[in-house]
């Protein structure tokens, strides 16, 4: 019989709704509790998801035996620390990109993860959407000839009213790791390699980035362009270019589908993930997990740590740094 993975969420934020939302379509997986610092939030969170055990503090969650994992739901800065706080306490963590504010923060939770054998992960639900299989899948056929090219726009237009923390350096706010991280996800998974060269030129203004963009560059020629952007509407496209034709991913991040140009042929491929794309990183949390594994193959923590140093390396030419990068 399959073991059922009992999970908590610390934090009850939006992302921390749409996540209790994924967990009523994942058979083998449990949301037995919620952790919040504020009571009343917590006890709004718990009624309206019908979650039996309310936390008021993430302390006492860790103590807990009536959990296996946790899905870290708070803002960026607070990822470090809480994740921390759970690996020490012997539970798996799912915790929400960006995984840490920077490299280092990022190389000390895979030690901690190390040292403690339990399950570490960063929560980027593009690695696991169908649609992107497929993408990568047509890519490396041969269909659209030799791939050259990769591009990803993720922009959106908000205010500090409207998004406080976004807005907000002490918070790790900005287009970079809110956005942009999906963005240089996408060139990663379908370009595989480590790129040779990368510059960067931003909008920075009161300590965010408002506007990013980065072009990399491969050892073979190939290319990435990638924006982010919190001042900005722009639709949410991924390409990939090759010699003979191109695929458009709408949406990338959170693809559902995929279209494929060729001249004046255009052929759209559907590849429904099975609710927002939460679930697939649910089960491969919960497959890990049971295999006894500390790591996922298709989300290493390797991957996220090289991810995160790339965009350190953006924010030094942009001339961006936080309260906690020393």
């Amino acid at each position: 019989m399959e073991k059922i993975i009992r999970w908590g969420i610390v934090g009850a934020g939006n992302i921390a709704n749409k996540f209790a939302e994924a967990m009523n379509h994942v058979s083998g997986a449990e949301l037995v509790a919620v952790a919040s610092r504020s009571e009343e939030t917590g006890k709004a969170f718990a009624e309206k998801h019908h979650i039996g055990k309310l936390f008021v503090g993430y302390e006492e969650m860790a103590k807990s035996d009536m959990i296996d994992a946790v899905y870290i739901a708070t803002p960026h800065p607070f990822h470090k620390p809480c994740a921390e706080l759970f690996l020490n306490a012997k539970k798996h963590v799912l915790c929400e990109k960006p995984v840490c504010v920077n490299e280092k923060q990022a190389v000390a939770l895979l030690t901690c993860a190390e040292e403690n054998g339990v399950f570490l992960m960063e929560a980027m639900w593009t690695r696991f959407l169908p649609a992107i299989h497929e993408a990568v899948r047509v890519a490396n056929s041969g269909e659209i000839g030799e791939i050259r090219s990769v591009s990803a726009d993720f922009c959106y237009s908000s205010t500090p009213q409207e998004e406080a923390k976004i807005f907000d350096n002490a918070m790790a706010g900005g287009s970079l790791l809110d956005v942009g991280v999906y963005g240089l996800n996408f060139a990663a998974i379908v370009l595989g390699e480590h790129p040779e060269s990368m510059v960067a030129v931003s909008d920075v203004a009161d300590g965010v980035d408002c506007q990013t963009n980065v072009l990399l560059k491969y050892a073979n020629g190939t290319t990435a362009h990638i924006s982010s952007a919190i001042n900005v509407q722009k639709p949410a496209t991924g390409y990939i270019y090759g010699t003979k034709g191109y695929i458009e991913v709408p949406d990338f991040f959170g693809a559902q589908e995929l279209i494929v140009h060729k001249g004046t042929e255009e052929n759209r491929i559907r590849k429904p993930s099975i609710g927002e794309g939460f679930e697939e990183e649910i089960i491969e949390s919960c497959q890990c997990i049971r295999a006894g594994k500390t790591q996922s193959d298709s989300m290493p923590m390797a991957e996220s740590i090289r991810i995160m140093k790339q965009m350190d390396d953006i924010r030094k030419m942009i001339h961006l740094t936080y309260p906690f990068d020393a």
